[in-house]
């Protein structure tokens, strides 16, 4: 009998103390790992959303550069760009013109735009260039509003050579969720 009482005695709670400390560290290790799959969740959905604006920024530069290729009466809507007939320095109709080697001194999409600017994306919009026709294609799944564009006229004339147009495009697409913005800009010359 008193070598049972010898070891209770001996007993200082080591083998608990050691258990709550390995619970400790248990508890650390999981309530991380939950934390990194939480961001990474967050982090793969700000990547589709921005993927999704991307993709519509895309196909408007697309929709923008057949428009100013479209050379086809019949189709009016958008209007056929001829030149630079009916650009303006208000942007109406989002049709940009500045002058001869003229730049904007601010932001075109903030301070020049009239109110039916910018143009924008419509799915199943016809263009016909040179007799091939294109149909607009429907935007990605998931965007709530369809990108935006202005064109700008650039009339230049090379050295010895004849009068050019050129257009930049700017486009602005939106994601699924408001913040997420794109904005893409190009040079085309049909």
């Amino acid at each position: 009998m008193k070598e049972t009482i010898a070891l209770q005695r001996n007993q200082t709670g080591a083998v608990f103390i050691t258990g709550l400390i390995f619970l400790l560290a248990l508890s650390l290790l999981g309530i991380t790992a939950m934390k990194m799959a939480t961001i990474e969740e967050r982090m793969s959905g700000n990547m589709r959303d921005r993927m999704l604006a991307m993709q519509a920024a895309e196909m408007a530069l697309r929709y923008a550069e057949h428009h100013i290729r479209d050379n086809d009466d019949t189709t009016s809507s958008p209007k056929p760009i001829d030149g630079i007939t009916d650009f303006d320095t208000t942007c109406t109709g989002g049709l940009c013109y500045y002058g001869a080697n003229t730049e904007p001194s601010s932001p075109i999409w903030k301070t020049l735009c009239s109110p039916d600017c910018p143009i924008s994306y419509v799915k199943g919009n016809i263009f016909k260039i040179d007799g091939v026709t294109y149909t607009a294609p429907e935007l990605p799944k998931g965007l709530i509003t369809p990108p935006t564009y202005l064109i700008e006229g650039i009339q230049k004339t090379p050295p010895g050579g004849y009068l050019r147009y050129y257009y930049r495009v700017t486009v602005r697409a939106q994601g699924a969720k408001n913040g997420t913005v794109v904005w893409l800009q190009e040079t085309f010359r049909p």
